[in-house]
């Protein structure tokens, strides 16, 4: 009886393709050139998906825009959906278990949590916002398994979100409303940062993270707890924060 295949997976430190990749990569070729070109692989093809489409991009196209042969590129993906498997492990499945960890740390209140966690979502789709785009704009093309991985993902990320809005809710330091509503509230404020953002000189992303976590924050603290908040450490950090960033924008650009 034969085994069923399982799909092969890609990452930016692990080759595709299985014990096949292996027998056909040559003696010579290291580990580390071997991640630098996945790498470049997932980079590539990330963009052609973006820009392009993941129906309207070959194995050719991909294979072009990395400088290879499509016969070469056989000993690092077995097709296109192993790319779009990375890109749900990398950006869908590693951004729920970055919020999980962070919602179950006990050293920090539920707004050090939400600031947190705001600042986690930000940075990510402002420093991976072609990943981000590809992803959306692929999402219905997805193999079965993968889409489901995928869908899981995100409602773990709305889940995690759910949970510390709720839990500040409980303790007082949020406003009572409807949690759902509010995380995807958030979640959107966040995401839409991929589409917009285009970092640069006088562009850096750290007071775009300033601003929408305070927006978040806005929208959910209680009026005690913003009174309190008024007064803190944390406050008037957030406070020279807004005003560097004012400072900057008077500053000429060269």
């Amino acid at each position: 009886m034969t085994k069923p295949k399982t799909r092969p997976t890609v990452s930016p430190t692990q080759p595709a393709g299985g014990r096949g990749a292996a027998e056909r990569t040559t003696p010579g070729r290291s580990t580390s050139r071997r991640s630098l070109v996945t790498s470049e692989l997932l980079e590539k093809a990330t963009v052609l998906f973006a820009n392009q489409g993941y129906e309207a991009t070959s194995l050719q196209d991909i294979a072009d825009a990395v400088g290879v042969s499509r016969s070469a590129l056989y000993n690092y993906v077995s097709n296109k959906e192993d790319l779009l498997t990375a890109l749900v492990d990398s950006l869908s499945q590693g951004l729920a278990d970055s919020l999980a960890a962070l919602r179950q740390r006990r050293d920090l209140t539920p707004t050090e949590k939400l600031r947190e966690l705001t600042g986690t979502l930000v940075r990510q789709r402002a420093e991976q916002p072609t990943q981000f785009r590809a992803l959306d704009r692929s999402e219905m093309m997805l193999p079965e398994d993968v889409r489901a991985r995928h869908l899981a993902a995100r409602r773990g990320i709305v889940a995690e979100l759910v949970a510390v809005i709720e839990e500040g809710m409980d303790g007082g330091e949020f406003k009572a409303m409807d949690s759902r509503v509010a995380a995807l509230s958030l979640l959107g404020m966040c995401n839409w940062v991929a589409w917009w953002f285009r970092p640069g000189p006088g562009h850096e992303v750290e007071p775009i993270v300033t601003q929408i976590s305070q927006s978040a924050l806005d929208m959910l603290l209680a009026p005690h707890a913003r009174r309190a908040r008024g007064n803190s450490v944390a406050a008037a950090l957030d406070q020279v924060r807004a005003d560097l960033t004012a400072l900057e924008r008077l500053l000429p650009r060269t």
